[in-house]
């Protein structure tokens, strides 16, 4: 008998027990504004699996600089703006399995030297855009909707810019979503992000920040997407699902996009929700469309999204709504099943319901133990707070978040419509996916464990075959390191 995909991932599922430590990485995202058009290049046919799609030395940002839109709907042209001291050339990937590479080339573009060093700032909430124009645009007629990377690259180095490609619709396929707001909250180009401006002050911080300019990769690193959505976008190519990807972004401008969808997969991070989002996901869920978050932090801030400009002063003396959801009354633990409890932690994750649905074929039992899984934000499940009473709790792992002890869940649970919500409770779940990584401390192991009850969790999610959560819960102090209780 030929095994299934499924099969052929929950058969290397192992076990382990030593704790590690982990890291975060945070940065930012691209932008969109349409500017007059420029000549267009046509899409090449996809080429061989590479690993190109991975910018490798990054250019400083006074010689290259570029963004592009966060999504297009298919047929819609790539709109590229592209600041640079030496002519440079655009390669766009599909980010997918193949054969391991996680990257296919299906577009390429180049262009003259041109420098930019315009920026606005908005007195009133510190924003900072580039409002650069388009200098070229990539046909992306045919294209399957997916994540993608555009790599700019010069002589002095390059730079990526993730984006989406989106249907019409998610209707009849699992829909999975790539946190964009979360890209550009940590994005500092031109001095301020929702966190800090360029000197590490809080005070200092924009109160908005805008889609229309470039990553900064100096301060920041690889952008977000590397360590939570490209991941993603590589295991359920690879696990084979039928799958659509959106941005948080899009849903929130066009709720509609997930009417009728199979399921709705939010990636690693997706921690800013404009109410129309939350809304959305709601309603998906109550319809009869199964969820899952794969990581930690999501639906903690709320953010007013207009254009190409997102809003969130954690503040209510500067904006009255644009601060966390749990504290306008409707906390996160409503939709994802737990609240977001401690950063930073570090250590394994620690079974503790080995019956769950999702951990078939992983032979796991009370109290294995799974290496670098915790990590370096998560969530815990807590009675109350609009927590679902039909929840089942398969993990229960120790950890100290600043001294102070809590414990890292695992959550899953079931509304009347039929509907299952699934979350990780942990960073660390999507840099899992790709294998062990000795630098966060994930071992094969870990890994195995992973990528067996995710692959569980897609075929499941597609063929509508989730089975209905038990309550199943630990008794645990009610007490919460991220200021909940």
């Amino acid at each position: 008998m030929e095994l299934t995909r499924r099969q052929l991932l929950i058969a290397g599922a192992g076990l382990t027990t030593a704790a590690c430590a982990t890291e975060q990485v945070e940065t930012a995202s691209t932008g969109t504004t349409s500017k007059a058009p420029s000549p267009a290049a046509s899409p090449a046919t996809a080429s061989a699996p590479t690993d190109r799609w991975r910018a490798g030395k990054v250019a400083p940002a006074g010689v290259l600089s570029a963004y592009a839109n966060d999504s297009v709907l298919a047929g819609q042209p790539l709109q590229l703006h592209v600041s640079a001291a030496d002519n440079w050339r655009a390669s766009v990937y599909r980010i997918g399995h193949f054969a391991g590479k996680g990257g296919t080339k299906v577009a390429e573009v180049t262009g003259r030297k041109r420098l930019f060093t315009t920026k606005q700032v908005d007195p009133s909430t510190r924003m900072v855009s580039a409002d650069w124009p388009v200098v070229a645009e990539v046909d992306t007629t045919g294209w399957p909707s997916g994540l993608y990377t555009v790599v700019v690259r010069t002589p002095a180095g390059g730079t990526n810019i993730p984006f989406v490609v989106r249907p019409a619709s998610a209707e009849g396929k699992v829909a999975i979503i790539a946190a964009s707001l979360t890209w550009q909250a940590y994005n500092i180009w031109g001095g301020r992000s929702l966190y800090k401006d360029t000197g590490g002050s809080f005070a200092g911080r924009s109160y908005a920040v805008s889609y229309d300019r470039p990553y900064d990769h100096a301060l920041w690193g690889a952008p977000i997407a590397f360590g939570f959505d490209i991941p993603v976008a590589r295991f359920a190519d690879e696990v084979g699902i039928d799958h659509v990807w959106f941005t948080n972004a899009d849903i929130a401008r066009e709720p509609g996009l997930l009417n009728g969808a199979r399921g709705v997969v939010s990636t690693g991070h997706d921690e800013y929700w404009p109410q129309p989002y939350r809304k959305a996901l709601i309603t998906a869920r109550d319809a009869g469309s199964d969820l899952a978050f794969l990581g930690a932090n999501a639906g903690y801030w709320r953010v007013t999204l207009k254009g190409d400009d997102v809003y969130c002063a954690k503040d209510a003396a500067i904006q009255p709504k644009n601060i966390r959801w749990r504290d306008l009354g409707k906390p996160e633990s409503a939709v994802v099943g737990m609240l977001y409890d401690a950063f930073p932690v570090e250590g394994p994750m620690v079974i503790r319901e080995p019956g769950f649905a999702l951990f078939e074929g992983t032979g796991v039992k009370a109290g294995s133990s799974f290496p670098g899984l915790v990590g370096i934000e998560s969530d815990r499940y807590y009675p109350g707070f609009q927590t679902p009473r039909d929840i089942e709790v398969p993990t229960l792992s120790p950890v100290t978040c600043r001294g102070i002890g809590t414990w890292s869940t695992m959550t899953y649970y079931t509304v009347g419509s039929g509907a299952n919500v699934f979350a990780t409770g942990t960073m660390n779940w999507t840099r899992s996916l790709n294998g062990p990584a000795k630098k966060k401390g994930i071992t094969a192991a870990s890994s195995d464990f992973s990528r067996a009850v995710t692959a569980n969790l897609l075929e499941k999610m597609a063929d509508g075959s989730l089975p209905a959560a038990r309550r199943d819960v630990p008794k645990l102090p009610n007490y919460n390191t991220s200021g909940a209780a």
